[in-house]
Order: structure tokens, then sequence, then C-alpha cells
């Protein structure tokens, strides 16, 4: 077989190698290129090695009008789409949970007598084939299937890319690219042509083995592209003929015997006629299909749009002729689309409902999305009586709840535009499609609209309908705490708890929940948060609801991370993870803030290995960017600036939200990319700007980040005044949780620019930093406080003093990998002629600096303050004594208690006695 195959030697012989392989393994190979480049041609060799030694061939395959036919890659190889034979589920998402593992089970059994999956064409796949492949690819049995993808490498749409995408990320999945002939292999491919003919097709095909084919079988003259080619070939059959070959385009699988008579008018001599020519190919057990997937698209664009509209008429009736009593929701689904595509308004309306209620039954969610919209797109359109149908609203609402489910919010937002109250008469379905679109909007980052609509809504809902008013509630409360205004939010997310609960809506409980735990982790009230939030996590993994499970992670994560608990914070991602994956056979988009959470409790904590792996989990995030936003900070650290910079394209989007959360976070990001390139002025006309528009948040977390960004950046180019207004603006971050750090570190940044340069804040700030385990800005704390010393304290004593500073915060820079800190520290110790030990291991003890008369790892600040102590001063009167304040020196006291190794100020006092300190050193 390898002989025939010119040019594709190493290819087959790779796919043979996995093949070979499976009684070890299972494995995915993904055969792309350019149409006509021969994918078929090798994947049907590689098939037919397989079979001849026993492993079992299923096969499927994707057509270009096929897009919205559920499972259609799939229904012919595994016969998918059946019902749950009465099985009920709590969620939707939970039977489409339940199908893919019963398809799972079978592809199980299937394995365990090797088998070979193929696929043929998957760009054109449905969102349910996708989703279940990709499912597939991460989860192969042990051994014993070879799942045999085909792609065609054109400009499919963003979802098919990045699907494309994220399969050859995994491991298991090998990348098998073809590439065009040369002109030696044409040569060999074409071995009854002169060297003349050869080189005149190879001018013109490039090398494309299919196209070389058809110009040596007489196509060469005129034409100048493999269409070009194709329509010539069609040209020397009748239009009946070329029906039969457009036909082939329509369908996923090959057509039976009545499908093409249908298309030739019932023309059998037609039929004949079309596969004599070659233009279809009949397989026994298969059916028939084009000889070339083109070939198919080339016949049907070439015909006029009536032609195509009773080519689909035909095919339709044929198709509904032979549905049996329970259809799969595929084969309902071709009914629909052929309708739909003849223009057939009535019928297409009815099959279109009928394709959307047979998808909701197979649990193909996506698919279900779509054909409620062509429904709700047609209804205004159909002359007969639709009263068999729900109205226009119902299947928008219908549609936009689908599909947002499986991550197209901006689609199910869009079929929602406009007045509610104009498409129906009938409040009830005004009211839910209110509430639909207020949590579109919320999450599309359209606040304005989703409180426009939460209005809409409290006008509609009858005052005693307390079960409605919960779900408002709770819908308003959401609104207005994604843009952080979570005074006005706490009431009505209360007011849905509690009504709720007395009416058993265990859904809206469990959202109420989330949200009043989220409002008490910004009050600080971090046990009653956790309270809420694993109450909330255990309704939505009961209920099996992946985006309130999704939700529960996103607070919960968010409240370990600001308790500076990494550990916690990825069990429970881990938790969620694993089971909206399951739900969901994806991504959720509320997984990268989730996610984001992780990566920054990871980064705050000094565990940036970690960090990094968790950002190299392979599932791509969604387009929100905020989990791109939080690596940003990884990278800056790491200094790598260009992947500081991608992130922070891909976050961009955050910018443009009404949501100070992601405005914030974007602008933190962008605002230490600039700092740290040099743009300091920049830098801090960007924080003032972001400032302006974060101010008014109550997450002061997120408020600080930003706040120290922009207190570095005024320190930078001596704009105190600037400063001052950036405090202002920012300055309810001094009452969280980080408020002693904060507070010593615009201390110490309002004396940088102003030029004092005054030590004791950065003492303060690495001693705030280390209790708080956030051992960067401990380092960032330790060589501020160097910098300070040598400026503002003369001679040999400031050298020491410095010294030790830099010591401590190359040894942390070290440990962190934090290279451009590493490097602002090599720079100052070198100008000071410091020698901090650099190269050493950051496990070993500090370098002692030795002091005049005291023990060696005492600043002479400190030994100032332990003679006072000796001397029986308070901590007040110490700092009245040496013109600092009292919380100052109680930072230096705790510093020498543990330098000294002593516990209480007595035995302090007993060592400075020894060790003659009763008077404090020249200052």
């Amino acid at each position: 077989m390898g002989g025939a195959m010119i040019g594709r030697e190493r290819e087959l012989a790779l796919l043979g190698e996995l093949t070979a392989g499976l009684s070890g393994q299972s494995a995915v190979a993904i055969v792309r290129g350019d149409a006509g480049i021969g994918k078929t041609t090798l994947v049907r060799a590689a098939v037919a090695d397989a079979a001849s030694d026993g492993l079992r061939i299923l096969s499927g395959a994707c057509a270009p009008l096929s897009g919205a036919v559920a499972y259609g890659g799939l229904d012919a190889a595994l016969g998918v789409g059946r019902d749950p034979d009465g099985e009920v589920f709590t969620s939707v998402a939970a039977g489409r949970a339940w199908a893919v593992e019963s398809m799972m089970r079978t592809m199980g059994e299937i394995a365990e007598g090797g088998a070979v999956l193929v696929v043929e064409d998957v760009h054109w796949a449905d969102a349910s084939t996708l989703d279940f492949l990709a499912h597939l690819s991460r989860n192969l049995p042990a051994s014993g299937l070879l799942v045999l993808l085909t792609w065609r490498d054109e400009d499919p749409d963003p979802e098919h890319t990045r699907w494309l995408g994220e399969q050859l990320r995994i491991l298991s999945v090998t990348d098998v690219p073809l590439r065009r002939l040369t002109l030696e292999e044409t040569a060999r491919q074409l071995p009854e042509c002169s060297a003349e003919v050869v080189a005149a097709v190879y001018a013109r095909s490039s090398g494309n083995p299919y196209l070389n084919a058809e110009l040596a079988g007489g196509a060469a003259e005129p034409s100048e592209s493999l269409r070009q080619v194709l329509f010539s070939r069609l040209d020397a059959v009748g239009s009946p003929a070329r029906m039969v070959v457009a036909a082939a385009a329509t369908l996923g699988r090959g057509l039976t015997d009545d499908e093409m008579l249908a298309a030739a008018s019932g023309s059998a001599d037609s039929v004949w006629e079309a596969c004599a020519a070659g233009l279809v190919v009949r397989e026994p057990g298969h059916g028939a299909t084009a000889r070339h997937p083109v070939l198919a698209e080339v016949a049907y664009e070439g015909l006029l749009s009536r032609d195509r509209r009773r080519l689909h008429s035909r095919l339709a009736r044929c198709l509904e002729a032979v549905l049996p009593d329970r259809p799969s929701a595929a084969a309902v689904a071709e009914v629909a689309e052929q309708y739909h595509r003849a223009d057939d308004a009535d019928d297409g309306l009815v099959w279109s409902v009928r394709a959307a209620v047979a998808a909701e039954r197979g649990y193909a969610i996506a698919e279900a999305g779509h054909w409620y919209a062509v429904a709700a797109s047609l209804w205004g359109s159909a002359r007969r009586d639709a009263s068999d149908v729900p109205e226009k609203l119902s299947l928008l609402v219908s549609a936009a709840t689908h599909l947002a489910s499986v991550g197209q919010t901006v689609r199910a937002m869009a079929l929602l535009e406009g007045d509610l109250t104009a498409m129906s008469t009938t409040r009830e379905e005004v009211l839910r499609a209110a509430l639909t679109r207020c949590w579109l909007g919320t999450t599309v980052g359209d606040t304005e609209q989703a409180l426009r609509d939460v209005e809409l809504a409290q006008r509609l809902a009858s005052a005693d309908d307390e079960p409605t008013w919960a779900r408002i509630c709770a819908c308003q409360a959401m609104a207005l705490g994604t843009c952080s205004r979570w005074d006005e939010a706490e009431a009505p997310a209360q007011v849905a708890l509690d009504l709720a609960t007395k009416y058993a809506d265990t859904r809206t409980v469990g959202k109420a929940h989330a949200l009043l735990g989220l409002r008490a982790t910004l009050q600080g009230l971090f046990a009653q948060a956790l309270g809420h939030h694993q109450t909330a996590l255990a309704i939505a993994h009961q209920l099996a609801e992946p985006e309130d499970l999704a939700m529960a992670g996103v607070v919960l994560t968010d409240t370990y991370l600001r308790l500076g608990d990494p550990d916690r914070a990825a069990q429970v991602a881990r938790f969620v993870g694993r089971r909206v994956r399951r739900l969901m056979l994806g991504r959720h988009w509320l997984e990268d803030i989730m996610d984001g959470n992780v990566v920054q409790a990871l980064y705050e904590s000094g565990r940036w290995d970690e960090a990094v792996a968790w950002m190299s989990e392979p599932s791509a995030p969604s387009d929100l960017g905020f989990f791109q936003a939080m690596v940003v900070h990884v990278h800056l650290a790491r200094g790598d600036i260009a992947a500081a910079e991608q992130s922070l394209r891909q976050a961009a989007s955050l910018s443009e939200r009404d949501q100070p959360l992601f405005v914030g976070s974007y602008g933190e990001g962008r605002t230490r990319l600039l700092l740290q390139t040099g743009r300091a002025e920049e830098a801090l006309e960007l924080a003032l700007s972001v400032a302006g528009t974060v101010h008014a948040s109550a997450d002061q977390e997120m408020e600080a980040g930003l706040l120290l960004a922009g207190l570095e950046a005024a320190a930078a180019i001596r704009a105190p005044d600037r400063l001052e207004r950036l405090v202002s603006r920012l300055g309810g971050v001094t009452r969280g949780r980080t408020r002693a750090a904060v507070t010593a570190v615009i201390d110490g940044e309002r004396s940088r620019a102003a030029g004092t340069f005054d030590p004791d804040p950065w003492l303060l700030a690495a001693r705030e930093w280390s209790a708080l385990g956030r051992p960067y800005e401990e380092a960032q704390a330790h060589l501020r406080a160097a910098e300070a010393v040598l400026t503002s304290l003369p001679g040999a004593a400031a050298r020491r003093a410095a010294a030790e500073q830099l010591t401590a915060s190359r040894r942390l820079a070290e440990r962190l990998r934090a290279e451009p800190l590493l490097e602002q520290i090599g720079v100052l110790a070198r100008l000071a002629r410091i020698d901090t030990g650099q190269g050493g291991s950051a496990d070993e003890p500090a370098e002692s600096v030795p002091g005049p008369a005291g023990p060696p790892a005492l600043t002479a600040r400190e030994q100032q303050v332990l003679a006072l102590l000796a001397d029986g001063l308070t901590n007040r009167e110490i700092g009245e004594a040496l013109y600092m304040s009292p919380k100052t020196a109680s930072v230096h006291v705790t510093h020498i208690l543990d330098k000294l190794g002593v516990q209480t100020r007595v035995q302090a006092a007993a060592i400075a006695a020894r060790l003659g300190l009763n008077e404090p050193p020249p200052t």
C-alpha cells in the first residue's frame, strides 16, 4: 500500500505506527491540509492496512451544510442521538453528560477489540461532534482505539479554529500535516506523462495531488485551479446528474439510492450518468458520495438559487417520508435543514421546532439553541396557522438560554436585542425574556442593559408573585454586584434568599448564597463568607448546573485568595473544574476568573513555579481576558516582557466593560508593564485614570494592586502631588487585610516622591508583607529600605544596614527567580560596593554585617532602640526620642527580639547590659 502513496510514505508509516501501538495505548491523529492534498487517500490507505490487521473500522463524515445536525459527524459511525430511556436529570447539562458518558462507554467497548474511528472533514462539524471529539481526545480508553480525523486547512470560523488549536495541544494528539508534492514526486504520480506535460501540470497545480491527476486527465488547457478543473468535469454531464453530485454536499453521510433519485427528480438515467462519469462513488454499506468533497461543493455552488431550493425541497420530502417513529436528533435536523434551505417557511418553521425538541431530547444543547433561533427567524414568514408552535419571543428565549449555556453568550444576547414588549403580548413571556437578557447583559459586561431589564421585570411582575420576585431580586443583586455596587446589592440578595427559601426555589437559593458570600468577603467577614460559599457550591453540585458551579468556584477561590490560602483555592478550582467540564465538555468562561484567582494566590504567596504550571493547563481560556490579565504579574516578575504584552493584548477587552473588577485588573497589569518598561509617566497617568473608574468599588484588594503600581510610578518620577491624588482616590484600600502593609508602602513611596528617603516605612512594610506571606512584596520593601538607608544615612553604618536589607531582598528574589528585581538589587549593591553574597543558596543563613560594639546582625538604628529599651523606655518614649512613630518603634523592637533570640524586653535589656549597650551609638 505504501508504494502507491507517493510523497506520503512517512505519514502512512506514522499512522501505521499508531495503529501498531494500540495494544499499549490509544491515540488521536489529525490529518490536515489543503483541498485535494490527499487527506482522504491517506486515511483510506491507513484504514485498509488497519482492517487487514483485524481492527474494526467505524466511519463518519461532516458536510458543508451539516453544521447544525447534532452529532452529524458521528451518527453514522456510532448511532448516537438515542433517547435516554426515561432517565430524569436535574439539568440539561447533566443529561448531556449522561449521553456523552454513554457514548464513551460504547467507545471503550469498541476499543477492547481494537478499532479505528474515522471522522472526515471535521472543519464542518457541528458543535456536539466537536465537543465529543475533544472530550474523547482528553479521555481516551487506555488502549485499543485510534481516532483518525481529517481537517481542511482553510479559514474556518473562530470556534472551529479554537477547537483545532486546543486539540493540537493535547499530548495524545498527533498532528499529520500534508505538504504539496515536489516536481519529482509529481512525475512519479504521473508516470504516463512526458516531462513537458508534468512540468505544465506542476506549474498549475503547485504539487496538489488531486489537481495533478485532474489536469493530467485532460483539463489542463483552460484551468488554473482545482475548482475550475472540477467545473469542467461537471460540465460534461447533464443538469440532473449535477444535482446528484450537489446533493452530496448537503448531508454528512453517503446518499441512499432513493435520495439520489430524489435529487435527480426521479431520473435513474441521471443517477447512472453521475456514477458512470466517476463523479459519484457508491460504496456498499456506506451509500454514495462525491468523488471528492470539493467536487460536491463546486456542484452545489454552481446551482442557481431556484435549483438549490428545488433540490432541498425534494430531499426534504424524501427524508421526511422515511423517518422512523423515534428518529434521532440528527435525522430530524436533516429534514429541518432541507426545508430551511428550500426557503419553505411553513414546513421550515414546524421542522425547526421539531429539530430543536429532538436536540433537547438528545441533549445536543448547541443544536437545540440553533434550531430555536431558526424557528424564531421563520416565525413571521409562515403563512399557515402557527398555533402548534410557540410564539416568537418564547422561541428566542429558548434559543438564547441554550446557546448561553454552551458559551455562545454574545450570539445569545444578539437574539434578544430590541424592545421585548413589542415581541409579545404575553406578560409572562416578556418577563421571562427580561430575566434571561438581564443575566446575559451581566455576563457580557452591559450592566446598564441588565439593570434596565430588572426594572422591566419589576414593572411586569405581580406584587404577590413572590417566587418570581425571588428571581428578579437575584438578577438585580448580580447585576449590581458585578459592577461593584455591593452596598446596593446586599438587600436584594437577602430578599432573594428569603423568598427562594420560602418557596423551595433551590437554584435561586444557591445564587443568593453566592452573592451574599461575596459581599461578606468584601466586608472581611470571612467565616460568614465561607459558610455562604460552601452552601452555594453544594447546591450547584446537587443541581448539576455548570454555570452555578463555576460561579460558586469563583467566589470561593476569591475568598481563599484574600485569606492568602492558595492550597484551598487550588483545591476548590480542581473540584469545580472537573465537574464543570464533565457537564460542559469544555471550559466555562467563569473558569477564567476562578483560575485567575488561583494564579494570583500562588503568585502572591511566592509559589511562582506552581502558578506557571497552572497557567500551562491544556484547556485554553475564553475571550473574556481576566485569566490573561492575572498571569501578566507572573510574566513581569519573571522578566518575560513579550509574554506579558501578549497576555495584555488578549485581555484588552476588559477595559471596554463597565465593571470595575475587570477594568481595574487590566489597568493594573497595563500600569505595571509601562512601569517595568521605563514609561513611569504613562504608568502614573493610566493609574490615575483607572482609579477614577474603580475608586467607588467596594473591592479593596482589587484597588490595592492598582494603588501600589501607581505609587511606584509617582515615586519614580518624583510626583508627590499626583501621588497624593492617587492616594485620595484609592485611600479605602487601607481598610483590608493588607492595610498595615499598604499604609507603610504609601508612607515609603511618599518619602521617595518627596526626596526624603525614610527607611522606617519600608522596614515596617517588609515586616508586614512577611507576616502576610507575600515574599515578592517583602523583597521589594527590603530593596527600598536599602535605597533609603544609603541615601539618608551617612558612613559605614548605613552601608552595613543596607547590606542587611539587600541580602534579605536578594535571597527572596533568588528563591522566586525574580530576574528584574535581582538586577535592581545587583545594581544598587555595585553602586554602594556592598557584597550581598550573590550566588549563594537561598536556604543559607543571611551573612552578618559587623557593627560597632553590638551583635553582628543589629543595624545602627536597632542598636539605638535597644539602648533605650534597656533603659526601660516604652515604644512611645523610644519613638519620641528617635523621632519615629510608636508603630515603627514597635517594629524595631520586634526585629531586635527576633535577632537576639529572646521573647521579652527584659531578656533583651539583660543582653544589652552584658554587651555594654546601655549607651546608644553615635548617630
